[in-house]
This record gives structure tokens, C-alpha cells and sequence, in this order.
């Protein structure tokens, strides 16, 4: 089964994985400014609404193609 909408997987990825390199940062550096910590949360919680957007959207895509195979 091919995977739908590819570049906005892509997207979704990318805002979680930005997110998280925020936050890893703020993580290990010590004197880090509150914001890298907002911000790499924003961008992950931004990421995975977007992805669970998209995976709830097409989620039963895979019985249409069996209906139009069986057809």
C-alpha cells in the first residue's frame, strides 16, 4: 500500500523532529533561554496534531482500495 500524501508526511515529521532538537538542546545546555523550550514544544505538539490529523483522515483508505478491487 503506497503512502498517501507523501510531502505532508514529510512536513509533519520535520516539525516534530525540529521540536525535539529544541528541546534536546534545552535539555543539555544549561543556560538556555525558556523560549528553545516553548518553542521545541510548540513545534512538537504543532507536528503530531498535524500527523494525527492526517492518520485519522485516512485511516480506512485501505478498505476502499479492497471495495474497488472486489469490484
Amino acid at each position: 500500500m503506497p503512502i498517501k500524501n507523501n510531502k505532508l508526511q514529510f512536513i509533519n515529521a520535520f516539525f516534530i523532529l525540529v521540536g525535539a532538537i529544541f528541546l534536546w538542546y534545552s535539555v543539555i545546555m544549561e543556560s538556555v533561554n525558556v523560549y528553545f523550550k516553548i518553542f521545541g514544544l510548540l513545534f512538537l505538539m504543532f507536528g503530531a496534531y498535524r500527523a494525527s490529523n492526517h492518520w485519522a483522515e485516512h485511516r480506512d483508505d485501505h478498505l476502499n482500495e479492497e471495495n474497488e478491487e472486489e469490484e
